[in-house]
């Protein structure tokens, strides 16, 4: 399946799965990183994130790890000018995981996705293409979401949504998967639960 959403989307399209086998295979970071910055070394290879290599405060927060409250809504809203009200209210809208998660796998080969199932397919790539996925989908009745805000876009906004509320989500990305997660100026973020994309990609 990854070989037809790199197809559609182009190369910098990825999978991710939450408690996946841990194979020796699986490159393992030796700092920590974000989230995005996950997601943009596994377009070229397969890597494994868990709770030691995790650094991102939101994406702790997204993957239930840490949840440091009311010192988060304040890093974010120093960070972005946004009031502390919206910030707290965007939180509270991007779904945390209520299970232990062991490990994040990201980049699943395509031989092995059928042992490896990912959960979501995420795709960097331009703005013209998601307007025609976006007709793509709506020829199968799927209506893709946007978040309207511009923080964890990729950990919270992009993954958690479309592993939680099964839905297609796509993001303009925030600060940090910019800096940090290769977005590039001319791209957008989609996020595809493994089940559609089945059914779009078939």
């Amino acid at each position: 399946m990854i070989d037809k959403v790199k197809d559609y989307f182009g190369a910098r399209s990825t999978s991710v799965m939450i408690n996946g086998h841990s194979y020796p295979f699986l490159n393992k970071p030796e700092r920590e990183v974000r989230f995005c910055e996950a997601v943009h070394y596994s377009f070229n290879l397969p890597i494994e994130i868990n709770d030691q290599t995790l650094s991102c405060p939101g994406a702790r927060r997204t993957f239930g790890y840490d949840n440091q409250g009311r010192d988060l809504v304040k890093m974010i809203s120093d960070n972005t000018g946004i009031p502390k009200s919206q910030v707290n209210k965007a939180l509270n809208e991007i779904p945390v995981f209520d299970i232990p998660v062991e490990n994040i796998i990201l980049g699943v080969p395509a031989d092995l996705e059928e042992e490896l199932m990912p959960d979501v397919y995420i795709a960097y790539t331009h703005p013209h293409r998601v307007m025609d996925f976006i007709h793509h989908a709506a020829q199968k009745s799927i209506k893709p979401v946007f978040p309207p805000y511009s923080i964890h876009s990729i950990c919270g906004n992009i993954f958690s949504r479309a592993y939680h509320n099964q839905e297609i989500t796509i993001s303009f990305g925030c600060p940090e998967s910019r800096n940090f997660g290769g977005v590039g100026k001319d791209e957008a973020i989609v996020g595809i639960p493994q089940k559609m994309a089945r059914n779009l990609f078939k």
